[in-house]
């Protein structure tokens, strides 16, 4: 009998002790981050589903990359409108990984053409004779209503409503955003000219083909010396749909780009898309010209710092984005501008396809040439 007694009080302590101890129901940080990578592969259809060394190393990544989310998006709950972070495609790539894969196609061009004086492509310098608008914009660190009246320009543009804006594309593993801004935007410049703006997708591929001048292809270029190439030899850059490389890593179909007929002159029409003049120039503190370029005549090219745009989803970027004109790494296009917006803002089209961002576009504040976005900005006339 004594021995049940003291069965049934060990059972009984037992018991409470369990009932003492606070269970968590909520899964551990490391299971809720092994969910959210599963998801992200099958989303994403990466490559190492198969592969469980592969798998665990890139999973080490992406856990790695939802602590720097959670620091990047600690400045949202400071500021109005800021950029929010998330998951992209790019979480499972370490920093040196992206910057490779990314961000490696833009080929340095020293500020003012280095030590071996001013480029050619200086000579075909747009020049800007609207330095009277300087003291009509003014811009602040935050908010719009600390914008003065801007006189003679439209508080927004955006030439996509205008159906002058090609699709987003997607540079995938070629390093061809140097190609792609400038021809986007050529193919936006021409249509803009047209009578009745009908749009004319181009053949980007070829010009990552054939594009010399010190540009290599897919890997990588530069939009000055694209431009200049493009002018030097008055190439006409055919449709897309007429293209006969298949994709941008097809360095070896399609014609030679030798002067075959149907190379340069492929379509009568396409005489638009003749580079006339352009310019190469930075506009630190003085971003109002590119808002009166935009306004008025249509897209840019700007080269950028990316690095931070890893992990971008959308909003406006306002921090952490450095601007320095050694740190350009990208090129982009950008189509236009919101001056109502809480955060005056670019409209920056990007070439990491439509999943990326704000459907392939990035939104960056004016006013303080961050990611560098005002060191080294194209204007382009066409013929």
């Amino acid at each position: 009998m004594t021995e049940v007694i003291e069965m049934l009080m060990i059972i009984l302590i037992v018991t409470l002790c369990f009932l003492m101890i606070p269970f968590n129901t909520k899964p551990s940080a490391v299971i809720e981050s092994r969910r959210k990578f599963d998801v992200f592969v099958r989303l994403y259809d990466k490559p190492y589903r198969g592969d469980a060394r592969e798998y665990a190393y890139r999973f080490q990544i992406f856990r790695t990359s939802l602590s720097k989310i959670r620091a990047l998006n600690e400045w949202a709950r400071e500021a109005n409108d800021t950029a929010i972070y998330g998951i992209t495609q790019y979480a499972d790539l370490t920093d040196r990984e992206f910057v490779a894969r990314q961000l490696a196609d833009l080929l340095p061009d020293e500020p003012g053409g280095g030590a071996g004086g001013p480029r050619a492509y200086q000579k075909y310098v747009i020049e800007s004779r609207s330095a009277e608008m300087k003291n009509d914009i003014i811009f602040s660190r935050a908010r719009r209503d600390a914008l003065p009246a801007v006189r003679n320009l439209p508080p927004r543009v955006d030439w996509r409503e205008q159906g002058v804006i090609s699709t987003v594309k997607n540079q995938g593993g070629c390093g061809a955003c140097w190609a792609i801004s400038v021809v986007d935007t050529i193919a936006a410049l021409a249509a803009i000219k047209r009578n009745d703006r009908k749009l004319i997708d181009l053949c980007h591929e070829r010009v990552v083909r054939c594009a010399a001048n010190g540009n290599n292809g897919c890997d990588g270029g530069d939009t000055c010396r694209l431009l200049e190439w493009l002018a030097e030899e008055s190439y006409r850059i055919g449709a897309a749909e007429s293209c006969l490389e298949r994709n941008l890593a097809d360095q070896e179909g399609g014609l030679n780009c030798t002067g075959e007929p149907g190379v340069r002159r492929e379509d009568g029409a396409l005489n638009a898309t003749l580079v006339k003049r352009f310019s190469c120039q930075g506009f630190e503190n003085e971003e109002h010209l590119m808002l009166r370029h935009l306004a008025t005549k249509g897209p840019i090219v700007a080269a950028v710092n990316a690095i931070s745009w890893k992990y971008y989803l959308g909003g406006v970027i306002q921090y952490h984005c450095d601007s320095d004109y050694e740190l350009l790494n990208h090129a982009v296009a950008i189509v236009g501008y919101d001056l109502n917006a809480t955060v005056p803002y670019y409209i920056v089209k990007n070439s990491w396809g439509p999943r990326f961002g704000d459907h392939g576009y990035v939104k960056v504040a004016i006013g303080r040439n961050l990611c560098g976005i005002a060191n080294r900005v194209s204007f382009i006339e066409l013929v």
